[in-house]
């Protein structure tokens, strides 16, 4: 709005230099509301460079697999202190309406990203961070100093955090939530990350053309030379962790400058030295774990195959190498009866077991090495005053359907189902609110509550899969098949469920983004996920502090409690998300990925439509629409629609008198829309459909059609007056303040010429000043002629002495010269010749020859009332040209050259032509000429 409350005063030319549209920008829009309609739309606009699409205040991200540009310093600042529909959709409008709204209504917000794996969750989330950082305030080293860790917890979590997968080069492997904390005045203080889920089983095995984590590749690769001699470090392919899979190298991943990244933010963060030693020597300890190998003996139990490998790992653990070697060969059980403890034996185990408690081993190792580095960051980020508000940032895996889904699969897909019901809940609720408080009449629509899915998982009564796993590891926990057989058994208490099926050893269950089968083998044993009490008791020997450190649960041999399992874990980091989320306001960004193969050219229709439908945008637009596909404020409505109604509009002015909603109500009844189309709230306009709304437009922009030419005409006329006046007022101007210098200057063009050239009467007898610029080129506008002529000149910011056109003796090949119409201009150091020509319609300007004033030698004319003149100049041809103002022109020459240039006169003048070979012109009287003809080289 403009000052005084009234609209901004409308322009024909909005618009002109924006970016063509692809689709609509907000799917609210869609005359047709169904998933193939918003495939359509999201295809146009991905093609069209538009990755970004509102439904509502919903932000749909498709990944481009490129730089778009959109991410500039400039374009940052633009989308500051900006209303959402003001600037095309961006994540940074995202990030300025959670910002803004923490602000203004003193409320906590959350940003919610959600997609499958490799759709742009983590890149969202990073510009979330950047913006926020940019734009909140706070000038003070605390504040930069949160501010700096904030951003550097981007490159330390995704190296120990992220993987290369078969769908994206930069996977998220665990699931995050960073809650920055914001004093009362909006100024960061602190934050919080939480971290969920790491995929610790990628540490051990991963499938072909997959990778471990960055870190590992990382260290391998750029390890200084000190940790490669005290930790035994050489290439990723010495190591069975991370060569097995047979992917080393990833396109556009520099895993050096990546490592030295790492460096730097645990730098920023505060990890000290003596802490960063201690982190490698643990990666360093995985890695060599992997090398160790085993060989069966003649009972068919395993040993270490080179025992010079966990001499090595004992040495970085600080252990005994005796007690690594019975670690990872046999294993501890102690037996109980009626309660009592009973027998303790050291049971061998055969290669494959061995193997396992090995890998055991290792996923405990980097599980707990992760979880430390994420408490030392928060550590780090504790809060330098007083925390008021968050926004919080939620960064999780995607939603997961692989050929072979497992436990991990299930805890995933679970986590996904939470998000998506209160989803549906947050987003359907903010809806009727809002109706409810605008006073609007709307019919409720129809739409599936996933909480049923939900419960079937995480539910206690009736035993949903969680409460089964449970049970099964609890009855049979001494053999893992035998709890897997048990889990089969007790998931029969779910297929009462019409979302879930149970068949030869596996399950299905029908999630809102698709049905997912799930293989039952190995789930009970993932679900225990318990620390072998050996593996415990090894850690806890290290003469190492930094490693007990790692593991400080107590070695309690007589409790009797059963520890959680990690479905418990999962259930309870999953819940006590929801409530955070459901404390705060929460902003939605949706992220799809448009390919397999990670093309930023190629639409996958099908892809794209499956997470269409699992994503639910359908049933949000639906939702979104249920009553009104438009709403708007009062202001705002009225700002963009006023022309319409000759009651508020005259001349493209405002005139209305009365209020914003008044004047709502008019345009509505005089632009003849149905009364059924509209409703007034509050606050706000509501239009139910999109047709409708279009209809507005199109009405605006005939508006603007018949006034174009009248918009135009008059702004032609102003803007000639303007020069008009404008020239009068500079000619008076100059009259007065420079008369007596331009008269000096025109008595010194006489003083040239006088008893020398016949003159032409109204030379002596008019009061004419030598003004010199007869073309403007000193003052000039960037669009107008005189600014494309000084350009081709190519005299930077030079003022012009003398500009006018003037006739030029053009030579020809094998024929005779010819005079020919070109520019003339002088300035203080040159001669340009400037010709226009047109080329493919277009009109151009060309410098056609430069010639240096100090390289002019004089000047011939004839006694003769014409206006020839042959420029001599040293070395180059000779400028033979006829000027209207050639008294005027020698001048000027004369006092560029500081009065060394002066003219000479004669009947017949010598010249050099094209080919420096010396020509004549000749001059004759003739009195039936008027005017001085050229022909064959004589001037009449």
């Amino acid at each position: 709005m403009a000052r005084g409350g009234r609209p901004r005063k409308a322009d024909w030319s909005e618009g002109a230099a924006k970016k063509k549209q692809a689709g609509v920008s907000d799917m609210t829009m869609l005359s047709k509301i169904n998933n193939e309609a918003i495939n359509d739309n999201l295809k146009q606009r991905f093609h069209n460079g538009d990755i970004y699409t509102y439904i509502g205040n919903v932000l749909i991200s498709v990944n481009p697999f490129k730089d778009l540009g959109i991410y500039t310093h400039e374009i940052l600042k633009s989308y500051e202190n900006k209303n959402r529909m003001e600037l095309p959709p961006h994540v940074y409008a995202i990030a300025e309406g959670a910002f803004r709204n923490m602000v203004a209504y003193k409320e906590s917000q959350c940003v919610i990203i959600s997609g499958e794996s490799g759709a742009g969750k983590t890149e969202a989330a990073k510009k979330i961070m950047e913006y926020i950082a940019a734009i909140s305030g706070g000038n003070s080293s605390s504040i930069k100093e949160i501010k700096d860790m904030v951003l550097a917890t981007n490159p330390l979590l995704e190296s120990f955090g992220c993987a290369k997968t078969l769908r994206n080069n930069n996977s998220s492997r665990h699931g995050k939530y960073l809650e920055i904390q914001f004093n009362s005045g909006g100024e960061p203080v602190g934050a919080i990350i939480t971290n969920y889920l790491l995929e610790k089983g990628r540490v051990v095995g991963q499938i072909p053309n997959e990778r471990n984590f960055h870190i590992f590749y990382q260290f391998t690769k750029a390890a200084s030379q000190a940790y490669r001699d005290n930790y035994g470090i050489s290439g990723p392919e010495s190591y069975l962790y991370t060569s097995a899979a047979g992917c080393l190298e990833v396109p556009n991943i520099n895993d050096a400058q990546d490592y030295a990244d790492t460096l730097k933010a645990m730098n920023v963060i505060g990890i000290s030295q003596a802490e960063q030693d201690q982190i490698h020597c643990i990666l360093a300890t995985i890695l060599w774990l992997g090398n160790a190998t085993f060989i069966e003996d003649g009972e068919g139990n395993s040993s270490v195959a080179n025992p010079d490998v966990t001499n090595f790992i004992a040495y970085l653990l600080e252990v005994s190498p005796e007690m690594v070697n019975k670690v990872l060969v046999s294993r501890t059980i102690e037996t109980s009866r009626g309660g009592r403890r009973g027998s303790i034996y050291d049971v061998p185990l055969n290669i494959a077991q061995a193997q396992s408690a090995r890998d055991g081993l290792a996923k405990a190792l980097y599980d707990r090495l992760f979880d430390w580095i994420v408490m030392r960051v928060n550590k780090a980020m504790q809060a330098r005053g007083e925390s008021v508000f968050i926004i919080g940032v939620l960064d999780i895996y995607g939603f997961e359907i692989f050929d072979q889904n497992s436990f991990e699969q299930l805890c995933i897909n679970y986590v996904n189902e939470k998000l998506q019901q209160i989803f549906i809940e947050l987003t359907l609720k903010a809806e009727q609110e809002e109706y409810v408080r605008e006073q609007i009449k709307w019919s409720p629509i129809d739409y599936f509550n996933n909480k049923i899915v939900c419960d079937l998982i995480e539910a206690k009564r009736p035993p949903g899969v969680f409460a089964a796993m449970n049970d099964a590891c609890a009855t049979a926990h001494a053999d893992p098949k035998a709890a897997d057989n048990s889990l089969s058994q007790r998931l029969s208490a779910c297929t009462h469920s019409k979302h879930f099926e149970l068949y030869n050893g596996n399950f299905k269950v029908k999630h809102y983004a698709g049905d997912v089968t799930y293989n039952i083998s190995g789930m009970t044993d993932k679900n225990k996920d318990q620390l072998l009490r050996d593996h415990l008791e090894l850690c806890k020997s290290s003469k190492n502090s930094f490693l007990p450190a790692l593991f400080p649960e107590p070695l309690d041999q007589d409790s009797k409690k059963r520890p959680p399992t990690a479905s418990d874990r999962i259930k309870q980091s999953a819940n006590e998300l929801v409530a955070k989320l459901m404390q705060s306001q929460p902003s939605y960004i949706r992220t799809i990925k448009p390919n397999e193969n990670k093309s930023p050219t190629e639409f996958n229709e099908q892809r794209v439509l499956h997470q269409v439908k699992y994503l639910g945008l359908c049933e949000n637009i639906r939702i979104r629409r249920a009553g009104f596909a438009y709403r708007q404020t009062f202001e705002k409505f009225v700002e963009r629609f006023y022309l319409l109604s000759s009651k508020t509009s005259y001349a493209g002015d405002y005139i209305w008198t009365g209020d914003s909603k008044a004047a709502c109500v008019q345009i509505l009844k005089d632009t003849g829309i149905a009364p059924e189309e509209w409703q007034i709230g509050t606050t706000k306009t509501f239009i139910r459909h999109p047709e409708t709304i279009w209809a507005l437009e199109n009405q605006r922009d005939l508006y603007w059609h018949n006034m174009a030419s009248r918009i135009q005409t008059a702004w032609r006329k102003y803007v000639a007056w303007k020069a008009m006046n404008a020239t009068k007022i500079q000619r008076a101007w100059r009259g007065k303040r420079q008369f007596i210098e331009l008269l000096k200057v025109r008595e010194m063009g006489h003083q040239l010429l006088e008893g020398k050239k016949e003159r032409q009467r109204h030379s002596l007898t008019d009061i004419r000043v030598f003004f010199g610029d007869y073309l403007y080129l000193n003052n000039c506008s960037s669009q107008s002629k005189a600014r494309l002529i000084r350009d081709a000149a190519g005299i930077g910011n030079q003022r012009v002495m003398f500009s006018l056109g003037i006739t030029l003796l053009i030579p020809r090949s094998m024929r005779s010269a010819i005079p020919m119409r070109r520019i003339l201009v002088v300035t203080s150091d040159s001669i340009v010749i400037v010709d226009e020509r047109l080329v493919n319609n277009l009109l151009q300007h060309v410098a056609e020859s430069r010639t240096p004033v100090s390289t002019v030698k004089s000047v011939s004319m004839s006694p003769l009332k014409d206006g020839w003149m042959v420029i001599h100049v040293n070395g180059k041809p000779d400028i033979v040209l006829e000027c209207d103002f050639k008294t005027e022109l020698l001048t000027m020459l004369n006092m560029a050259s500081q009065g060394r240039i002066r003219a000479s006169f004669g009947s017949t003048i010598t010249y050099n032509n094209k080919k420096m070979k010396q020509t004549q012109i000749k001059f004759v009287k003739d009195e039936s000429c008027k005017h001085a003809v050229f022909e064959k080289k004589v001037v009449r």
